[in-house]
């Protein structure tokens, strides 16, 4: 850790780093001169309902070697809560996120001055003006608009970039920054009833925290796109949980909406109009990482994702380069994307979620009917083969025959399999919908549960991120 260094070098070089664009573009936040003044013990939050940014008065709960918690008023969390929290972070939390996606023992240089840093977290604090190593956490009723736990989302917690910047004005606009690193937590519903799923959402929060720090130091040109991003923080959640997280799967599976197997999925993110379609988006975009981890031998399932965060690419390439580590065909967006989307339907194969028996009696997609479908990039959908089908691909249009027990996909015509895949491999998220082609086949008309033994669908409240949530708000 930086042992000598000023709050003012940290503010100077903040600064320097506006000038490259990292930081967010911050003058659609409406100015409020009652916010213009922080008291002590207050922070700026972010009400992610509508858009505006308000004060939290807050008290000190807790120092330790590594944190420093602060919890809302009237949350109600008490010290030995606090406690626990603290014990979370530092002996789960921290090391194993840090183990997975930061760059540790390294040195930067500012005016002509080597400062050394353990670990990402430790350099984050550094460029939020700390000397001390130690993240900030507020504990906070985070508003959302949550109301209904069957049907409305909420926000469990949320890391903001703009807390490094420092407290004012910025080319005539207002921000509301904390001057500091830290990460937001809910408590209600957050901690009050889902208190696995809220240290989950802190580990998946601190990735992102990670994540837009290591852009900081590498002077990449752009965050990461969110579909990598989010990929990456859903993989944080499973190294906190040590398992899948069952929201997600289940969600995948039931397809309550019916958009998935109409192609909705991570890589042109929240692109569709229906009320949960995001939702999607996080189910689809963690089967995708945990199925490239699953395909990849012991030696490369420890950096795999280390080597996506830090690839000097922020998009699609950033993971096709450590996929094809993996198998050299998937340096190829369309040849890695098609082997996924035919896991999906065939989970037990060899290309399938191999030694993970849970997704592989868990991941259910359905095929569907009609003669022509539109897919956004990235987007893939399922029909009944009966006769040999002889579709000839494009370089966007891609086709695919899947049979069950099959070492791997075919994708040359004619199709005899069981099923055929149909996907846009464009590689241009912002692209237009194409035409692809089905067989024509209508699917089996599902057989119904006998009464009383239907399985339930899972029901909320569900977890969505914070930007997600702002977007629904209308920015």
């Amino acid at each position: 850790m930086a042992k000598t260094k000023t709050v003012l070098l940290a503010a100077l070089f903040i600064i320097t780093l506006v000038s490259c664009n990292i930081f967010p573009d911050f003058s659609y936040i409406k100015p409020d001169d009652n916010l213009d003044t922080l008291e002590e013990n207050s922070f700026y939050a972010q009400n992610m309902a509508n858009e505006k940014y308000y004060k939290v008065k807050a008290e000190k709960l807790l120092e330790s070697d590594k944190c420093v918690i602060w919890a809302e008023r009237s949350s109600r969390v008490t010290q030995g809560q606090a406690w626990l929290i603290a014990h979370e972070y530092e002996t789960v939390i921290r090391p194993r996120i840090v183990d997975a996606f930061s760059k540790k023992d390294f040195t930067v240089s500012y005016n002509g001055t080597r400062y050394h840093f353990d670990d990402m977290l430790d350099y984050a604090n550094w460029l939020g003006g700390g000397n001390d190593g130690k993240l900030t956490i507020l504990l906070l009723d985070i508003k959302d608009g949550f109301k209904n736990p069957i049907t409305d989302p909420y926000v469990a917690g949320y890391f903001f970039s703009g807390n490094f910047q420092l407290q004012g004005k910025i080319g005539g606009s207002r921000h509301y920054s904390n001057g500091r690193d830290m990460i937001y937590v809910d408590t209600d519903p957050g901690l009050k009833t889902e208190t696995r799923q809220a240290y989950a959402t802190f580990a998946h929060e601190l990735q992102h925290l990670i994540n837009y720090v290591t852009s900081v130091q590498m002077r990449r040109i752009s965050l990461m796109d969110i579909w990598v991003d989010e990929g990456l923080s859903s993989q944080a959640e499973y190294l906190y949980l040590e398992e899948n997280p069952s929201d997600k799967c289940e969600w995948f599976s039931d397809d309550r909406e019916g958009t998935i197997a109409r192609g909705n999925n991570f890589f042109v993110w929240d692109n569709h109009s229906e009320k949960s379609s995001v939702m999607d988006d996080y189910a689809t975009v963690y089967l995708f990482f945990r199925w490239l981890y699953l395909q990849a031998d012991t030696g490369l399932q420890s950096s795999i994702f280390y080597d996506i965060l830090t690839s000097r690419d922020v998009d699609y390439q950033a993971v096709t380069a450590a996929a094809g580590k993996i198998n050299p065909l998937w340096y190829n967006w369309g040849s890695l994307l098609g082997t996924w989307l035919a896991a999906n339907y065939y989970p037990g194969n060899t290309y399938g979620y191999t030694d993970d028996r849970y997704l592989q009696e868990t991941i259910k997609v359905k095929p569907i009917g009609g003669g022509t479908i539109s897919l956004y990039p990235g987007e893939g959908v399922y029909s009944i083969i009966n006769d040999p089908v002889n579709h000839v691909g494009t370089p966007r249009i891609r086709y695919a025959g899947l049979a069950g027990n099959a070492s791997a996909i075919n994708d040359s015509p004619p199709y005899t399999e069981d099923v055929l895949l149909t996907f846009n491999a464009n590689t241009n998220k912002t692209a237009s919908p194409e035409t692809g082609y089905l067989t024509g086949v209508s699917p089996p008309v599902p057989r119904m549960a006998a009464e009383g033994t239907q399985t339930p669908k899972k029901t909320g409240p569900y977890v969505i991120d914070a930007r997600d949530m702002l977007r629904r708000a209308g920015r």
